[in-house]
């Protein structure tokens, strides 16, 4: 019971407790809602404050910047015054500086033309002074004496610019030699054993040779011609006997007693060192090439004999043969025995006489890699002479020696000392009179030329002018119609003295003007001045400046102006172009390009399509995007193996048939091979990747057919054109996208041949 009445009580309590602790709750959140919007409103009057600090601080950070740029302006705009004031300054001192000179001239000048007048007066026998003459007379004769002067030039500079010098030079050569012998028939001696021939017989063996020369050559352009005097020596070693074929017998005896000893000769070996100088006259012709250093001269040498020298030298061995005596006897000096013993003896003299040889040279010019006044050459050559040097005399018959002979080199009969024999040439004895002797040299040769100084011809100097008449005409740039009233300035370039006059009704201002540089500029009301031209009159001239106006143009809409280029060259191309609209085919604009591949159009800012044609090229087709700037256009030019799709070609859908609207496009290649008729194309067909392979093959064979006879419809030859299909192998796009396959749907030629004659374009 008591438990119960506790229970209510609790209950009644928690009923009057809870008003108060919900009026309670709502107090504290009420109390927290407006600390919060305090709050808020604090951080945003924060925020106000920051912004217009920040705000302050730029207005004041620009007022400072336009501050310094204003002191800035007023520094330069005082430096800019005090320029000008210092300039004029300049230029007003020279102004009087150069009136005062004018005034000293103008004295002078009037000085002298009294003394003149007063001496004409004291001398009136004096003929009087040429009258006047007109202007018209003053130009024709100073012409004539500039035209004679100028042609009087011409032909001084064309003389003094020639391609041609002259030049001295000397030179030296060296190498092998020879003097080529034959001819010679040595016979046996009379007093040989039967069966034992001496066996002499020449060999040429050659030797060492040279020569020096100076001369003069004359080079025009690339063609060189050489003429002189030089001095060769030709050296020759012939073989004349060896140990084998030299021996030869002597019978030696002393009377009473008959000659039963016989002498042996025996060389081992005998040779004769012949020496031949000349002196000789060479006349060559060649070239000398630019652009690689070499030259080449062949000619010939004419020349006669100096000096001849001939030497016999090697070693001989000699023994006696008796009957009665069981072998040789050698080795006795005493006797005449000796064995190997050296021989070095002259021999008689040869003659030589004229020389004819013919000559070549080929060498290296090395300017390139040495750096002197003097012009070295280094060079190979061979001369050969073709005449017989030899000029043979007989010899003289030796006395006291009857039995000796003149057919061998070698003189030793009837001596009383077999030993003490004499030498002859093997050129001057009898066996050798119908011998020929012919010089060769070959080897290297050095040349240094020296360039002479050119003997030019004197320019003349044109005749003093006369004071020159000039004249200013002022005309309308557009029109050409001369302007009347334009206020003309004329400034003294030296003196700074201005004139200003104004042109008549006919444009026209003239006047005489003394020699010196003047500034002419012209303005008038509706015109923009014009250019300052500085109009040099010391040199003659009747001619009338012509200075053009331009008048001041409405505001200028810019136009659409284009450049047409060769895609490989960056020539200009005169092509044919005609401007559409991006979706209409109407022509807005049609021109042709001029001489520097420049078209100018009235078509303003917007977006086109350039059709461009030209002889020789792939017709171009280009979307423009113009502004102001003018567009560069590059054309590809027509080659063998150039590639062409068909533009604006249109078939059934999945059919063969050619609609109506590619008429433009078929029309415009049938004109192309009808007015070149040496092309030939190969016609290809394509086709998307929708459907089978097999039946877009034969739809893509289908569709170049039909081009090729819509073409021979057109007149084309058959001849002419090959069609092939190629089905979807050959994609330019994705063919995923309907973009794509419209672009791999098109049929394209190739030119395979135009026969070498120039191609003509004319479709579009």
């Amino acid at each position: 019971m008591k438990r119960t009445l506790y229970i209510l009580l609790f209950a009644m309590g928690l009923g009057v407790m809870a008003p108060v602790l919900s009026v309670v709750d709502n107090s504290v959140a009420s109390a927290y809602a407006v600390d919060d919007k305090a709050k808020a409103k604090a951080q945003k009057e924060k925020e106000k404050a920051k912004a217009k600090a920040a705000a302050e601080k730029a207005k004041a950070k620009a007022a400072a910047e336009k501050a310094k740029a204003k002191a800035a302006a007023d520094k330069a705009k005082a430096k800019a015054a005090a320029d000008k004031e210092k300039e004029k300054a300049k230029a007003k001192a020279e102004a009087e500086k150069a009136k005062a000179k004018a005034a000293a001239d103008k004295a002078k000048a009037k000085a002298a033309a009294d003394k003149a007048k007063a001496k004409a007066k004291s001398n009136p026998s004096k003929p009087k002074a040429a009258p006047a003459l007109t202007p018209e007379q003053e130009k024709e004769q100073y012409m004539t004496e500039v035209a004679a002067i100028t042609r009087a030039n011409e032909r001084a500079e064309a003389y003094n610019t020639r391609d041609i010098s002259h030049r001295l030079g000397i030179w030296g050569m060296a190498g092998y030699s020879n003097l080529f012998t034959s001819g010679i028939a040595f016979s046996d001696p009379t007093f040989s054993n039967p069966g034992n021939p001496t066996g002499f017989q020449n060999h040429d063996k050659g030797f060492v040779g040279g020569g020096a020369g100076l001369g003069y050559q004359l080079r025009y352009k690339q063609f060189l011609m050489t003429v002189g005097a030089e001095i060769n020596t030709y050296n020759s070693i012939m073989g004349i006997s060896n140990q084998q074929d030299g021996t030869y017998a002597l019978s030696y005896g002393m009377e009473p007693y008959a000659s039963t000893m016989t002498f042996h000769y025996a060389f081992n070996p005998l040779n004769e060192k012949l020496i031949g100088g000349f002196a000789q006259l060479p006349l060559l012709f060649g070239m000398e090439h630019r652009s690689i250093p070499l030259f080449w001269q062949v000619g010939v040498k004419a020349g006669i004999g100096l000096w001849e020298r001939s030497t016999f030298s090697g070693t001989y061995t000699t023994d006696i043969e008796d009957k009665e005596l069981i072998g040789n006897l050698l080795d006795m000096y005493n006797h005449a025995l000796v064995t190997d013993k050296a021989l070095e003896r002259p021999a008689t003299k040869v003659s030589f006489g004229l020389n004819v040889a013919a000559t070549a040279e080929v060498g290296v010019n090395l300017d390139p890699w040495i750096n002197s006044a003097a012009k070295i050459r280094v060079s190979v050559f061979a001369d050969y002479g073709f005449l017989n040097v030899l000029k043979y005399q007989a010899p003289e018959a030796i006395t006291g020696r009857p039995n000796a002979t003149l057919d061998l080199p070698t003189v030793m009969l009837a001596d009383e000392n077999p030993l003490n024999f004499d030498m002859q040439s093997a050129l001057a004895t009898t066996s050798a009179a119908s011998a020929k002797v012919n010089p060769f040299l070959v080897g290297a040769k050095v040349a240094v030329w020296l360039e002479l100084p050119r003997k030019e011809k004197q320019m003349q100097e044109l005749p003093v002018a006369p004071t020159p008449r000039m004249g200013v005409f002022l005309f309308d740039e557009a029109s050409s119609s001369a302007l009347g009233g334009v206020a003309v300035e004329i400034t003294s370039v030296e003196t700074g003295k201005k004139l200003n006059k104004s042109t008549n009704k006919q444009g026209l201002l003239q006047g005489r003007f003394a020699p010196g540089e003047y500034r002419i500029s012209a303005t008038k009301n509706g015109y923009y001045p014009s250019d300052t031209v500085i109009q040099n009159v010391e040199v003659f001239t009747f001619d009338t400046l012509r200075l053009p106006l331009r008048r001041i143009p409405a505001p200028i809409i810019p136009t659409l102006c284009m450049n047409v280029l060769d895609e490989e060259s960056n020539e200009p191309v005169e092509a044919a172009v005609r401007f559409t609209a991006l979706t209409d085919t109407t022509a807005l604009y049609a021109a042709q390009a001029a001489d520097d591949g420049f078209v100018e159009t009235p078509l303003t800012a917007g977006d086109y399509i350039a059709h461009l044609t030209a002889q020789g090229y792939m017709p171009k087709e280009d979307t423009i995007h113009f502004v102001q700037d003018t567009v560069d256009v590059f054309m590809q030019p027509i080659k063998e193996g150039i590639k062409v799709k068909i533009e604006n070609l249109f078939f059934a859908t999945n059919k063969t048939y050619i609609l109506p609207q590619s008429e433009q496009a078929m029309s415009d290649l049938a004109n192309f091979l009808l007015q070149n008729p040496t092309v030939t194309i190969h016609i290809i067909g394509h086709t998307d990747a929708v459907g089978t392979d097999e039946a877009n093959q034969i739809l893509s064979e289908g569709r170049a057919n039909a081009v090729r006879q819509n073409l021979i419809d057109r007149g084309i030859a058959p001849e002419r054109m090959t069609a092939e299909g190629k089905g979807e192998k050959e994609p330019v796009a994705d063919n995923d996208t309907e973009e794509g396959r419209q672009l791999n749907r098109r049929v394209e030629f190739i030119i395979t041949g135009t026969d070498g004659a120039d191609i003509e374009q004319v479709f579009e």
